[in-house]
This record gives C-alpha cells, sequence and structure tokens, in this order.
C-alpha cells in the first residue's frame, strides 16, 4: 500500500464515526497549527496544478499558432514570382512540430508532471473532509457534555439517565480524539511528502522541455539553412534599411496620399 493510500485509509478510519465538535473541544494548538500548514499546502499546491495546465496548454497554442501563421504567410505571398525557399523550409518546419513534436511532448508531460501532481492534489478534498468532520465532531461532544450536565442537575429520578449520558460523552470523546490524533500524525506526512512528488516531476517537466525545443530546434535549423547568411553586425540596420525602404515606396503611393 502507498503512503496516499494508508494515509486516506487512516483518515477516513478515525473519521467514520464523528459527528461533532465547538470552539471549546477544537481550540487544541496543535491541531490548528497544523489545519493553517494544510491550508496553506492546499491552496499552493492547487495554483501549481493549475498552473501546470496552463503550460501544456500554453505549448499546445504556440505551436498551433506557430502552424497557422506559416500557413498564412505561404497563402500571403502564393502568387509571388519568386517565392523564398526558407518560407515554404518554414511551413514544413511548423508542421512537423505540430504533428511529432508537439503531441510527444504532451504525452510524456501529462504522464510525468501532471498525472502525479493531479494524483497528489486528489487526496485533499479527503483531508478537507476529515477537517470538518472533526468540528462535527466537537459540535456533538459539547452537545453530549451539555446534556451530562443537564441529567446531573436534576434530582436522581433516574440514575439510568445519567449513566447513559456519560456513555454518550464518552463515546463522543473517544471519536474526536481518535480523528484528532490522525489529523495531527496525517497533515505533516501529507506535507512532507509533496517533495516526492515534485523532485521527480520537475526532473521530468526540465526533460521534456530540452526535448521539446530540441526537436523543434531540429525542425528550424533547416529553416536556418536556407535563409540568406549575415554579414556581419550590421545586419539589423541592413534589414531596417530595406523594410524602410519599401514602406517608403508604399506610402509614395497614390492611393496612399487620398484623403479619403
Amino acid at each position: 500500500m502507498n503512503i496516499w493510500d494508508s494515509t486516506k485509509k487512516g483518515v477516513s478510519r478515525a473519521g467514520a464515526s464523528i459527528r461533532g465538535g465547538s470552539s471549546q473541544v477544537s481550540a487544541d494548538p496543535g491541531f490548528n497549527e497544523q489545519e493553517i500548514r494544510f491550508r496553506n499546502l492546499e491552496r499552493r499546491a492547487m495554483k501549481l496544478l493549475q498552473e501546470t495546465k496552463g503550460y501544456r496548454t500554453s505549448v499546445a497554442e504556440m505551436t498551433v499558432s506557430q502552424n497557422a501563421l506559416a500557413e498564412n504567410l505561404y497563402a500571403f505571398l502564393i502568387d509571388v514570382q519568386r517565392p523564398q525557399d526558407y518560407q515554404a523550409e518554414y511551413s514544413q518546419a511548423a508542421g512537423a512540430i505540430s504533428r511529432e513534436a508537439q503531441p510527444q511532448f504532451n504525452d510524456i508531460y501529462t504522464r510525468t508532471v501532471m498525472q502525479p501532481m493531479a494524483q497528489y492534489c486528489g487526496y485533499l478534498p479527503e483531508f478537507d473532509k476529515a477537517i470538518k468532520k472533526r468540528k462535527a465532531l466537537a459540535d456533538d461532544l459539547e452537545k453530549a457534555r451539555r446534556a451530562l450536565s443537564k441529567e446531573q442537575s436534576k434530582a436522581p429520578e433516574d440514575p439510568m439517565s445519567v449513566e447513559n449520558a456519560e456513555q454518550d460523552v464518552k463515546y463522543a470523546e473517544e471519536a474526536f480524539e481518535a480523528l484528532n490524533r490522525t489529523l495531527i500524525s496525517e497533515i505533516p506526512k501529507l506535507i512532507n511528502s509533496r517533495v516526492y512528488v515534485t523532485d521527480p516531476s520537475f526532473e521530468a517537466f526540465v526533460k521534456t522541455q530540452l526535448q521539446f525545443f530540441s526537436d523543434s530546434l531540429g525542425h528550424m535549423s533547416r529553416v536556418a539553412q536556407r535563409l540568406p547568411p549575415q554579414s556581419g553586425p550590421s545586419e539589423d540596420k541592413v534589414l531596417d534599411e530595406r523594410v524602410e525602404g519599401v514602406m517608403s515606396q508604399i506610402r509614395s503611393l497614390n492611393i496612399c496620399t487620398l484623403n479619403v
């Protein structure tokens, strides 16, 4: 049995007979500290899970956008008499990344990063339910104590009523203490166990990124081979001047000077 299943079963067993708790009973510094730690963990874990999903979505959207850009660039220049080789090569590279590199990344990333994190976060609701059961038990325990006090204040007309009330208090105390001890014991284990999820998942995250970008670079390197060679550090300036020259020609067209 793995640590997640044993932790879940421990909390569930302790909470099986619980209903109750009030502020007096639940004012346990040991438990209160652990609950604060759990709530911090819960918030951060769900945020991390959300970000892992968001990253996978971003990579998928980026490859889709890249492929769409390549297709529209090809369509934009389809009637050019002398199309550049690198434009067609870019379209092929973007398509290969979308068809091959991204699906492979998505599969490995989902199995090694998202699923372990989602499994870990899947245990958080079990602890949340146990904490709520503890509060319910504290309420029932206080009710049982008030009922006992009421019976003890009456004339001893029915000794069995006091005995029954005492038994109710005993049962409620045992149930509350069982869950309280379990939560104080199990919450730190849950918190400490996060490293056994994040360490291998982060390693897998880095490796899948490296593989995806390496594959993408392999496809894009063929595009780079088709690009005109750079003449030196002044290449950017030359390109800017070429673009500005084209823009000047466009601005000089008659239609661009009409005030319509």
